[in-house]
């Protein structure tokens, strides 16, 4: 980004600072030298007036010097990914360019990045809370231009900012370094972990639709997978004709049982703050993040269901909570990792009420999987009203918990470790 575009480009205006090598270059300090020098003059002192007159003169060739240092600079920063997992490694680049006659002796980069994208612990800090520099120096000659790259590794899941960039050059002495700061601001998702699920039985009450059912109740007329010999119970409506010209027999149409499956996951964000006296547990909230990205994971890519999701959080981009409609696309499973990323400790208000507003927009008949750690009266006695009023629920409960009574009326599942959520056995609750 040219220095000159800052403003347009981004509607900021870009800062410049400039800073004397010390007293003796400042105002105060050069108003001496003038008087010196005038005085010199006065009393015919040729030799203080010729010193005095070439220092004068290098002062203000560095001061007109890094007034156009930083003049027709541009920089850029290029990301190989701006999408990955936990444990990923990303690859920044940043081109600096010098686009004028003027040579620069020395410029200096400064890139604020977040703490855990560099395994380097000496970089110095940035000038926000958890943040950075990441610094590079070179010398450039008119009309040329140099890069650098540097690998980041991203561990923890999150919504990152990268940004911005400082930028330091002056004169040729370093009387008058000059810095400008440039607003090139980029995001990273790093997407929460995800683990296997090999069983997940979640109860539905479509009996017809996309997902294969475990016991053969309901039959698909859509889909069929076979046939076998006509008896006098079956309608003429399933005689295969075709079928039963080859084999000078009558053959009816054997379907697929199937069920529509469709699933809002709905997190509680405020079920993981800690109770009194106890540490904190962001490893379950990570914990339980993780498990609503697998069990998406699962239920999009290998079951083929409608998942949505809802948590009562302020998301790091925009404030708002994550309303997320049940669907079964690819970009839906893209859609809610990136929610999960970016989902924070913040509660956007109270989980029950938020419950009562976003499942009264849900089709009748969608599973309500709820995963939540610390169980409030409040939040057992909705699990108890959504029960009684004929939603199918399931529950997660993420944490070193006891359980609760509601495991004996209602799906329950306790996750205390990633292993717990490789099979799923869930038993529709009495």
């Amino acid at each position: 980004m040219r220095i000159s575009e800052a403003k347009a480009i981004n509607g900021e205006k870009e800062r410049f600072s400039l800073q004397s090598a010390g007293y003796l270059l400042g105002k105060f300090g050069l108003l001496t030298m003038v008087a010196g020098l005038l005085l010199a003059a006065w009393f015919g002192q040729v030799v203080i007036v010729i010193v005095l007159a070439l220092a004068l003169s290098a002062v203000g060739l560095a001061r007109l010097w890094s007034h156009f240092s930083l003049l027709g600079v541009t920089c850029q920063r290029l990301l190989s990914e701006q999408r990955v997992f936990p444990g990923e490694q990303i690859e920044i680049k940043l081109r600096l360019e010098n686009r004028k006659l003027l040579p620069l002796p020395w410029i200096q980069v400064d890139d604020e990045i977040p703490f855990g994208f560099t395994s380097d612990s000496s970089l110095p800090p940035g000038s926000r809370p958890g943040f950075c520099l990441l610094s590079k120096g070179a010398a450039l000659l008119w009309y040329t231009g140099v890069r650098w790259k540097q690998g980041l590794c991203c561990q923890n899941r999150g919504y990152y900012s990268l940004g911005p960039i400082t930028l330091t050059s002056g004169d040729i002495f370093g009387f008058y370094p000059r810095s400008a700061t440039l607003p090139l601001v980029d995001h990273v998702i790093v997407y929460p972990k995800i683990y296997p699920i090999a069983q997940l039985r979640i109860p539905s009450l479509y009996p017809i639709g996309e997902t294969v059912a475990q016991r053969r109740i309901f039959e698909d007329p859509i889909r069929v997978i076979g046939v076998r010999d006509y008896s006098p119970q079956d309608s003429r409506r399933r005689i295969h004709w075709k079928a039963s010209a080859r084999r000078q027999d009558l053959q009816v149409k054997v379907f697929e049982p199937t069920t529509t499956l469709k699933v809002a996951l709905f997190l509680a964000v405020d079920s993981f703050k800690p109770r009194y006296g106890e540490a904190s547990i962001d490893e379950d909230f990570e914990l339980g993040i993780s498990a609503a990205a697998s069990i998406a994971n699962h239920l999009i890519m290998e079951r083929r269901s409608a998942t949505g999701l809802f948590a009562n959080s302020c998301l790091a981009d925009s404030g708002q909570p994550a309303r997320i409609s049940p669907g079964s696309s690819s970009g839906q499973l893209v859609e809610i990792l990136e929610a999960l990323a970016k989902t924070t400790h913040l509660a956007s208000g109270p989980f029950e009420d938020f419950v009562q507003v976003e499942q009264r927009s849900l089709v009748w008949g969608t599973t309500l999987l709820f995963i939540l750690s610390n169980l409030s009266p409040s939040l057992a006695e909705l699990l108890i009203c959504l029960k009684e009023s004929g939603h199918k629920l399931l529950v997660l409960q993420v944490g070193e918990s006891t359980g609760s009574d509601l495991e004996q009326s209602m799906a329950w599942h306790i996750v205390r470790q990633p292993g717990d959520l490789m099979e799923i056995g869930i038993k529709e609750g009495r």
